[in-house]
C-alpha cells in the first residue's frame, strides 16, 4: 500500500503522523484530528481515515492533542504512600476502573512524603482531564491555581475542605470500632496511630475518643513511627510493656495491626481473650486464617464507583463538585475482636 505521493508504506518513519494517515486517505490533517478527537466528519470520510491509519500504524498523540485544548483522556493519580497494602489495592480498582471508562491513567508518585504541591504541578504538565489525590497534603495556593485553570481535582480517602471527592466516613468508622470494643466489655482501650496527622487519621482518631468518652472511659495512645508492620509491632510493644495493659487495640490502619499481633504473640498475650486487635482498611491479609483480623471496611468499590462517576460528570459537562461523598463503613468481625 502506498501513500498518495507514492511512498511506500514499509519505508515510512516508525513515527508516524496524522498527515501521512490524512494524505494516505485523501482528507485534510483537520479532518484526521476531528476523528479522533470529538469532532464530526461523514461515515465515509471516516472510514477512510481508519483504514490508513490502520495501514500505517497511527494512534494519535494524546500529548499533542493537549496542546490544542482537545481532551486527552488522561486522569492523573498523585500517590503520597508506596509501601502500603491498600493503596496497592486503591490504586489497582482505579487503574481497572480508568480503564473501562476508555480513559488511561498518569501515575505520578511522590517521593517527599506527604507534600503533593510538587506533584500536582507535574500532573498540570500533561494537560490530564483530571487529577485524582490520594494522599498527602496539596498546598492551599495549588488548590487556587488549580481552579483558576479550570482543572477537575478531586480527593480519594480525605476529606480536605475545598476539593469534591469521596472518601470513607472515618470518623463514623472510629466511632463504630469503639462502640464496637466497648460492647465487647473492653474497658482499656488503646488507638495505635501513626505519626503523620493525616485526614483520616485525625478523623478515626476523633471517631473513637468520642465512643470512649461516651462510655466514660479513659482515652490511651500509641504512636507508630513507621506506618508499617514494624511500626505497628514496635508501637504495641511499649503498650503491652505498661503496668496498665491496655485490653483492646484499635489500630489505624491494618498492616499497623497485623504488627500489634506479631507483638502480642511475643508477650504470649492470647487474642482476642486477653487483648482484642480490631484494624481499618480490611486488606485481602486480613481475612488470611492465620490472622483472622477483625476490621472496618471502606468499601472501595463504592468508593471508585462514585469518583469515576464524578469524572465521566465533568467530561459532560456537569459541574465540579466541591463536597466529598461519604461511604459508609462497614465493620468486619472475624477472630481478633469478638
Amino acid at each position: 500500500m502506498r501513500a498518495r505521493d507514492g511512498t511506500p508504506v514499509s519505508s515510512m518513519k516508525s513515527r508516524v503522523t496524522a498527515q501521512q494517515v490524512a494524505d494516505m486517505a485523501g482528507v485534510s490533517r483537520s479532518a484526521v484530528s476531528r476523528c479522533f478527537g470529538d469532532g464530526l466528519v461523514s461515515e465515509e470520510t471516516r472510514k477512510r481515515i481508519m483504514a490508513a491509519s490502520e495501514a500505517l500504524g497511527y494512534r494519535p498523540n494524546v500529548i499533542a492533542r493537549s496542546l490544542t485544548g482537545q481532551n486527552t483522556g488522561l486522569v492523573a493519580l498523585l500517590l503520597a504512600e508506596l509501601e502500603n497494602p491498600h493503596t496497592d489495592l486503591v490504586l489497582k480498582k482505579l487503574l481497572v476502573a480508568i480503564a473501562e471508562a476508555d480513559r488511561r491513567a498518569l501515575v505520578i508518585p511522590e517521593t517527599r512524603q506527604h507534600d503533593l504541591t510538587s506533584s500536582t504541578m507535574h500532573a498540570l504538565d500533561y494537560q490530564v482531564d483530571a487529577i485524582v489525590v490520594m494522599g498527602g497534603t496539596v498546598s492551599d495556593h495549588v488548590v487556587d491555581r488549580l481552579r483558576a485553570l479550570d482543572t477537575p481535582v478531586f480527593q480519594f480517602g480525605r476529606q480536605i475542605e475545598g476539593l469534591g471527592g469521596v472518601a470513607c466516613d472515618n470518623r463514623l468508622g472510629g466511632l463504630m470500632g469503639g462502640r464496637f470494643l466497648v460492647q465487647s466489655g473492653r474497658r482499656r482501650i488503646a488507638y495505635v496511630t501513626k505519626t503523620a496527622q493525616t485526614d483520616a487519621n485525625r478523623r478515626r482518631r476523633a471517631g473513637l475518643a468520642a465512643a470512649l468518652e461516651d462510655a466514660g472511659l479513659p482515652f490511651m495512645e500509641e504512636e507508630s513511627e513507621d506506618n508499617s508492620f514494624e511500626g505497628g509491632y514496635n508501637a504495641a510493644t511499649r503498650l503491652f510493656a505498661r503496668s496498665d495493659r491496655p485490653d483492646a487495640l484499635f489500630c489505624f490502619n491494618d498492616i499497623i495491626a497485623l504488627g500489634a499481633l506479631q507483638a502480642a504473640a511475643t508477650f504470649r498475650l492470647r487474642v482476642p481473650e486477653d487483648v482484642a486487635v480490631l484494624g481499618f482498611d480490611d486488606i485481602p491479609m486480613a481475612s488470611w486464617p492465620a490472622f483472622g483480623l477483625s476490621s472496618l471496611r471502606p468499601n472501595l468499590d463504592s468508593q471508585v464507583g462514585r469518583l469515576m462517576a464524578m469524572i465521566e460528570g465533568i467530561g459532560k459537562g456537569s459541574p465540579p463538585n466541591r463536597e466529598v461523598d461519604l461511604v459508609l463503613p462497614e465493620l468486619v468481625v472475624r477472630r481478633t475482636a469478638v
